[in-house]
Order: C-alpha cells, then sequence, then structure tokens
C-alpha cells in the first residue's frame, strides 16, 4: 500500500496504482478503500473492465447488491463476457 501510495503521490493519473492499491486493500478486506480506489481508477479510465468487476465485488462484500449489479452490467455493456453470462443466467437484462 505505502509504495502504491507514493506511485500515486508522484502521479496522481497513474490508474494502475490505484487499480493494484485496490487489490491490496481488497486482500486487507477494506472494502470501503477498495471501492474508493475503484471508483478513482474508473474516474480515469471509464473503460477499464476490470475496476468495474473488482468494485462490484466490493460493493457485495458489504452487501450492497445493487450498487454491484450497476457495475456487473456497466462490465457487461463494455463487452465482458463474464458479467454478460452472469447476468445473461440469471435473466438481468443489461
Amino acid at each position: 500500500i505505502k509504495d502504491y501510495s507514493k506511485a500515486i503521490e508522484l502521479d496522481p493519473q497513474f490508474a494502475m496504482a490505484y487499480y493494484n492499491r485496490g487489490i491490496v486493500y481488497g486482500r486487507l478486506s477494506n472494502y470501503q478503500q477498495e471501492i474508493k480506489d475503484y471508483s478513482k481508477v474508473i474516474e480515469l479510465n471509464a473503460q477499464y473492465i476490470n475496476a468495474y468487476k473488482n468494485r462490484a465485488i466490493a460493493y457485495s462484500k458489504l452487501g450492497n447488491e445493487k450498487k454491484a449489479l450497476e457495475d456487473v452490467k456497466i462490465a457487461a455493456k463494455l463487452g465482458d463476457k463474464e458479467a454478460q453470462d452472469f447476468l445473461r443466467e440469471r435473466g438481468i437484462a443489461w
């Protein structure tokens, strides 16, 4: 976390540093901070599918299924097959 935070300090537009720090926060069960980092990635690059997918998982772990589903739908619209299959299997339109 320290190294990714330093990279962000040096270059606040470095989306991959936020993304990777979000992964670490998730592994530490700090889902709120994980969501913040993925949200920043999405702000910097709205096409970054894995940020939506990982943020959906974090929202789900916090019990916010509505937000999780919104992110899965965006990932599906961006062309992610796994998200499309997930929604299709549940009969959910995107």
